[in-house]
This record gives C-alpha cells, sequence and structure tokens, in this order.
C-alpha cells in the first residue's frame, strides 16, 4: 500500500490526518506525539526504501488513535505500509 498525505489539521484530541492509499482513503487520528513518531517513521522508512533493492520486512508499527500503522520495505525501493483498526 502506498501512502500519500492530503490534509492534516489540528482537532480537540490532537491531529487529523488523512492519506490517500491503494485501498482508498484513510484518516487517523491521535495525539500529537503519535502522528509526530508517525511522520519520523515514515520519513525514516522512505529513506531506506530508496536503498532497498531486495528486501520485504516489516521495520516499525505505530499507534495512532484507534490504528495500528505498521511500515517497512518491499524490493524495488518501495515502501510498504498497513494500517489496522482495533
Amino acid at each position: 500500500m502506498s501512502l500519500e498525505l492530503l490534509e492534516a489539521h489540528q482537532t480537540a484530541r490532537g491531529i487529523s490526518v488523512t492519506f490517500a492509499t491503494d485501498r482508498g482513503i484513510e484518516s487517523l487520528e491521535g495525539s500529537c506525539d503519535e502522528v509526530a513518531r508517525l511522520a519520523r517513521v515514515m520519513q525514516q522508512v522512505g529513506a531506506l526504501a530508496a536503498l532497498n533493492e531486495h528486501e520485504q520486512v516489516w521495520l516499525d508499527e505505530v499507534t495512532v488513535g484507534d490504528a495500528t500503522v505498521k511500515l517497512g520495505l518491499k524490493p524495488g525501493r518501495q515502501a510498504r505500509v498497513r494500517i489496522r483498526r482495533f
């Protein structure tokens, strides 16, 4: 799944972010710390993906509100993402 940030805004509970994914629009709402951690991990995974030719691996998992976002690498210099609600 690819992930492109469409919109972000402050809410009473923190920050709401909306992403376009291969599966449609995904909105996440979490604390400022949760969303900041997601942004840092996304940046790190993006940098590693640019160097990766062959590995397929999950690197990190970030909780944002009622969702868990797993981020990793897949072959061909691509990142992988999975969003699960709990």
